[in-house]
């Protein structure tokens, strides 16, 4: 062990991935990972933000090198071939030889095809990659195919997609294999080749975004050092979903690349001066092409990668803090370390998550018709008696519907029909129509008069008039009236008037009443077809495709058919007696009535006269003074009415020819009141007995026909009627499908194992401990190198690496048998881990200034500060 200040390093082998087997954390961090994979081969990305680490370049950026640098695999690289799909690589360290196994997780089927046998040895994986892809991209064909003779590099195929969204997931274990996952996305274009479609440009963006947009997903940004860094398309879509860089750590390939002179700006770039990100830059240098094309192994390419940067200007003379960014393994080693810190921080949430997931799920199942069980015979009587229960609770009325309920509805109708009748009764007025001379006074004049025609209610327990705007043409004058009854006399004595004038005006207002009769039914019939139609649905929309649906609605329309013709006919027998002549054995409420009209008639009209002061003159016998008479005359002459005469003024005195036309008035008025409300009331009572109930009452008969019940091969036709909708399965089939595989999560979600982390001190993987506001190490300053820990390498077959200060970055280790307390997870959504101090908040800070030694020595002392959360790495 080396010590530096106030902090301890352990001096064995930087193993990249999530953890060295030797640290007593290794198999709880290989849980978590294994964890967070099995949520990813559920197929449960869509539906949860699971973390994960994204891959994301430019095309030609190095990014396939970078790749089969981290998995030791070699991807496919034949001319004109690039990653057209997602490629999702596990890694995990094991006991037993290397292997890979091969995947395809298609996502609209939600699972995952295994694509054929594990491979033993690193020949055969590029050529099982590239046959992967060639399935993913012509879904139409099955993807065994392309393991045969379909697959094979000579044959042509013209794929049915440029890009798919469809995963290829790559699992390969063994002894030197780091524990990590990631997912190689399709590199962003710019452009596309002759024959290519400009669509792709825009799709492939899209499929990029779709992965990085998610807050738990690690955007692992590959730069090249070979082209300006502003022309990097992918870097522009990183800082778009990522714009505090929180998420994005990026890396520099092809420094071999970099024009003499321009290294100070990659420097910048590597030191987070220029573009500053939490988690820092780090830089790698892959195998050239002439390298790739001589095989050489993996192990060369990453002795070649350390020889590189310790004997190239200018990484040969950088400070050790730099040059623990440079290369594959410590790349690989924050990748592990930041991931397993984030998976640590979604757990919790996921757990909730899930658990309302499976809630909602199981809801949805429930809410969908029951299964058919039992014997069909049965299940077809119960159904049918079901339906008719509540077919009677309809019509009978739901309480609980409310305002839009049939019967409800049905009562707010039926007084709308009341008003509408109520007001086509005749409007009957006490004085002559406003003509001849009276139309002469003027507008202002004979509205003056007609303003006190018919008044309130009088104090009448009843309304006798309608409120708001009647009827058109339903008023009547009185000597429109006079005129009629006077023209209808054939042999009776004077002063008498035949009964046919009053029968006239009878039919002339009761005629009206057929049209709002006919809206009420045609209202009330229209709701009860919509809420049986409703019902029909419900009770039987699953068996559609066995034809019960169709069966059951064709029968209640039939019936109610029979009901609407029964109904209409009672109505119209209705209107046809009140059409038949007037007639009534209520003679003491039609005497009542037309005493209180002749009241109010007879009032009308005393007020009318009243308002005519002249006229009134005369009827008190001024007109029988010649001098007041020639008065009047003159008055009018001054007025403008010169050609008034004498006998036009007598024409407006009343008369007793008056009383006989109000008598009249009066007669006609109290029957129609009469009619009137028995009217309004046997209409919606027909309408109720023979449409509503009368429906109810002749349903049970009526399906008992239409579904042949009593007809033989019963059992038959039931079992047929009993087919479920195939949407119906497939929706059933679909949810229980996402049932198991969110309860499968949920259950390994719970049943995380705890893990003592009292060992942690002698880990070499502990947490980075973050630098402290205001250091600023400069690249060109290193520390002495006895305050140092050596590196070596993390494969026996490479040579050591030169010393690192990379661990005076770890925290302290945590207090002993402190525990990340997963295993509760059942009980308590929350998950309480304790993992040494806090990092500072936002610490972008990697450009190793001046004060670096000072302030690695006060850092620890700072961060003890904050106990008890969730270390975010800041590697």
């Amino acid at each position: 062990m080396t010590s530096v200040s106030s902090l301890t390093f352990d001096e064995d082998a930087f193993v990249g991935g999530l953890s060295d087997p030797s640290s007593a954390h290794y198999l709880h961090r290989r849980g978590v990972l294994d964890l967070v994979n099995k949520l990813h081969s559920y197929g449960l990305q869509k539906q949860l933000d699971i973390p994960q680490i994204a891959v994301v370049g430019s095309q030609s950026v190095g990014k396939s090198s970078l790749i089969e640098s981290i998995s030791g695999i070699t991807l496919p690289r034949a001319k004109g071939t690039c990653t057209r799909c997602p490629i999702e690589c596990r890694l995990s360290r094991s006991s037993s030889s290397w292997s890979c196994e091969v995947y395809l997780r298609v996502l609209r089927q939600m699972k995952e095809i295994q694509f054929g046998s594990a491979l033993t040895t690193k020949a055969g994986v590029e050529d099982r990659i590239r046959r992967a892809q060639l399935a993913i991209l012509n879904p139409s064909r099955k993807a065994s195919e392309f393991l045969g003779d379909l697959g094979r590099a000579d044959v042509d195929i013209n794929n049915e997609l440029s890009f798919s969204s469809d995963l290829i997931s790559v699992r390969i274990s063994g002894k030197e294999v780091d524990d990590l996952s990631f997912v190689d996305l399709p590199g962003i274009i710019a452009s596309v080749r002759d024959g290519g479609k400009e669509a792709d440009i825009e799709q492939v963006r899209n499929l990029v975004t779709e992965f990085i947009k998610k807050p738990s997903c690690l955007i692992l940004l590959v730069v090249s050092c070979e082209t300006d860094i502003e022309n990097q398309g992918a870097r522009r879509l990183a800082k778009q979903v990522d714009p505090s860089g929180k998420r994005t750590i990026p890396v520099l390939t092809k420094p071999d690349r970099i024009a003499v002179g321009e290294h100070p700006s990659w420097l910048r770039l590597l030191s987070n001066e220029q573009e500053r990100f939490k988690h820092g830059w780090h830089c790698v240098k892959q195998s050239n092409q002439q390298q790739l094309d001589s095989g050489i192994s993996w192990s060369d390419a990453r002795q070649n990668e350390t020889d590189f940067f310790n004997s190239t200007e200018p990484w040969a003379s950088l400070g050790e803090i730099i040059k623990s960014r440079l290369g594959t393994q410590y790349l690989t080693g924050a990748l592990g370390t930041i991931l397993f810190d984030l998976i640590c921080q979604r757990l919790p949430g996921l757990l909730v998550e899930v658990q309302l997931k499976v809630r909602h799920i199981q809801d949805d199942i429930a809410d969908l018709p029951a299964k058919p069980s039992g014997d069909p015979v049965s299940m077809i009587w119960k159904m049918k008696a079901a339906f008719e229960k509540d077919v009677k609770q309809l019509i009978e009325g739901i309480p609980e519907a409310g305002i839009a309920g049939l019967i409800q509805t049905f009562r707010r109708e039926r007084e709308s029909f009341r008003e509408a009748i109520f007001k086509q009764a005749p409007d009957f007025q006490p004085y002559s129509k406003p003509a001849s001379v009276l139309s002469k006074l003027g507008t202002e004049s004979r509205q003056t008069l007609l303003s006190h025609t018919t008044t309130g209610q009088n104090g009448d327990e009843e309304a006798l008039e309608p409120s708001g705007l009647r009827a058109a043409n339903t008023s009547v004058y009185l000597d429109e009236v006079l005129h009629m009854a006077r023209h209808a006399i054939t042999r009776e004595l004077p002063h008498n008037y035949p009964y046919a004038v009053k029968k006239h005006y009878v039919s002339r207002f009761t005629k009206q009443w057929p049209k709002p009769a006919h809206k009420l039914f045609e209202d009330t019939e229209h709701h009860l077809q919509k809420e049986l139609r409703t019902l029909v649905l419900q009770h039987f929309s699953a068996f559609s495709s066995g034809g019960l649906t169709d069966t059951i609605w064709r029968t209640v329309l039939e019936q109610l058919k029979n009901c609407k013709e029964r109904t209409l006919q009672k109505m119209q027998e209705c209107i046809a007696l009140e059409h038949e002549e007037p007639v009534t054995v209520n003679e003491h409420y039609l005497a009542d009535y037309k005493r209180k009209f002749q009241s109010r008639y007879k009032a009308a009209r005393k007020i009318h006269i009243e308002h005519s002061p002249n006229l009134q003159n005369l009827v008190d016998g001024g007109y029988q003074n010649t001098s007041t008479m020639r008065n009047a005359l003159v008055h009018l002459a001054e007025m403008g009415l010169n050609d008034v005469q004498k006998d036009d003024l007598l024409r407006l005195i009343p008369s007793d020819s008056a009383d006989t036309a109000i008598e009249i008035m009066a007669e006609v008025r109290a029957y129609y009141q009469v009619a009137f409300k028995r009217f309004v009331d046997y209409i919606p009572m027909i309408i109720d007995f023979e449409l509503l109930k009368g429906f109810d009452r002749t349903l049970d008969d009526a399906l008992f026909k239409g579904m042949a019940l009593g007809e033989d091969q019963l059992r038959q036709r039931c079992e047929a009627f009993l087919k479920e909708d195939p949407a119906i399965v497939r929706r059933r089939e679909l949810l229980h499908r996402d049932l198991e595989r969110f309860e499968s999560a949920l259950y390994d979600l719970q049943n995380i194992p705890a893990v003592d982390t009292k060992s942690d001190h002698d880990s070499p993987h502990a947490p980075h401990a973050p630098m402290a506001d205001g250091d600023v190490p400069d690249i060109a300053t290193e520390p002495p190198l006895s305050r140092i820990p050596s590196r070596q390498s993390p494969h026996p077959s490479l040579s050591p690496l030169p010393p690192s200060p990379s661990r005076q970055l770890f925290a302290p280790p945590p207090a002993a048998n402190t525990s990340f307390g997963f295993g509760g997870f059942g009980e308590d959504p929350y998950v309480t881990m304790d993992r040494g101090p806090e990092p500072v908040e936002d610490d972008y800070d990697f450009s190793f200034g001046p004060g670096f030694a000072e302030s690695t020595q006060a850092a620890p002392a700072k961060a003890k500060k904050k106990k008890g959360k969730l270390i975010s790495s800041a590697y």
